[in-house]
């Protein structure tokens, strides 16, 4: 089985994105139009258009060719015009694309940049807030450093790699500032900080990482970067952080937010207000939904999750708050209204979820495309 397919090991959760990256964080924009699903099990990007009541409409063409197993998605915006990275592992490349208007993807010159000279794999990726600077985990101990050219293609930084010893690369998400980097590494259980130099190149802050729980996954930060949530496979925890002036990370007051036994967490989304946040359980099949308090902590909203049918994989948010969408690491994407309370609900008049691929992964929304 490839990396990405085994479930437990490697646990495929968002990015967002930071957004920029859609899984990962807070991911998605006010007005999002189009929506994205990476396929593993297909190698393609599914593409859907977002209609204004929240619902997921296939584009047309309903998907186009990735490299072998896209994981995760990336955005950025380069002079009005938008591009989009599909991270695939099975054969260490990034495919590249131009978003049209229409929200139809197409392949960039070159279609692909290969990593495979530089490392093992390739799992998620993340701009930092500028969009001149892309980083890819591996699952390896690396993690990749790009730069974004300015016809939207990528190439490597120099060094092409920054390497920490101890465990693998997991996620990576930037604060809003472009200034630090976190990144999650399983095996060591830690979270790696990083400067972010003005180069775009990393250097480990001081400290250079932190303690987390058991098998740490898809971290999320809060837009004014003063929170971040850890998810951890392993223990059924989120580890609660503050952070500091000088980028470092600290526990908060209760260090750990502790799920129901049996919980698998894989991945914290934020909304863009910095009030609601969501964790997706892949062992319990439910999306854990929290009120975020003014130190930081999360409280349990109510009701305290939502039950999926057929599993959780990934999960992200419009920017505005109003809708939700969770994959089921299989072939279909759950639809959701965010109420006014923070607690999601399916879109009235819909049968809640649609066709989305093959093994799914990353969700990322956009705004449109030019």
């Amino acid at each position: 089985m490839n990396r990405i397919g085994s479930r437990r090991l490697l646990s495929i959760a968002l990015s967002a994105t930071v957004i920029a990256n859609a899984g990962i964080a807070h991911a998605g924009s006010p007005k999002a139009k189009f929506a994205y699903v990476a396929s593993c099990g297909d190698d393609t990007v599914v593409q859907f258009k977002v209609k204004s009541n929240g619902l997921l409409k296939p584009n047309s063409p309903a998907s186009v060719g990735a490299g072998a197993c896209p994981g995760g998605l990336a955005t950025v915006t380069l002079n009005g015009k938008r591009f989009l990275y599909a991270t695939n592992d099975n054969d260490e490349t990034v495919s590249q694309y131009s978003i049209a208007s229409n929200g139809t993807l197409s392949p960039l010159t070159p279609a692909t940049i290969n990593l495979s000279g530089v490392t093992d794999g390739a799992a998620f990726i993340s701009a930092d807030p500028a969009a001149a600077f892309v980083y890819v985990t591996t699952f390896d101990k690396e993690v990749v450093q790009l730069k974004v050219n300015g016809d939207g293609t990528l190439s490597f930084n120099t060094p092409a790699t920054v390497t920490a010893n101890g465990g693998s690369s997991v996620a990576a998400v930037a604060d809003q500032s472009g200034r630090f980097l976190y990144v999650t590494q399983f095996g060591s259980n830690l979270v790696l900080q990083y400067k972010i130099g003005a180069d775009g190149t990393l250097t480990p802050n001081t400290s250079a990482s932190i303690g987390s729980g058991g098998n740490p996954r898809n971290l999320a930060i809060t837009p004014s970067g003063a929170f971040v949530y850890v998810p951890n496979l392993n223990d059924g925890t989120i580890s609660q952080y503050k952070t500091n002036a000088d980028g470092t990370l600290s526990p908060n007051s209760p260090a750990t937010f502790d799920l129901p036994t049996g919980a698998g967490v894989t991945q914290v989304v934020i909304n863009q207000k910095g009030k609601l946040a969501y964790a997706t359980d892949e062992d319990l099949s439910v999306v854990y939904q929290f009120k975020i308090n003014s130190n930081g902590t999360l409280a349990a909203n109510s009701p305290s999750s939502v039950h999926i049918a057929t599993g959780v994989g990934l999960m992200t948010l419009d920017g505005g708050g109003k809708f939700g969408y969770v994959d089921d690491d299989g072939s279909l994407l759950y639809q959701f209204k965010v109420t006014s309370k923070g607690t999601m609900k399916p879109i009235p008049n819909s049968s809640n979820s649609t066709a989305a691929g093959s093994f799914n992964a990353q969700i990322l929304l956009v705004p449109g495309g030019r």
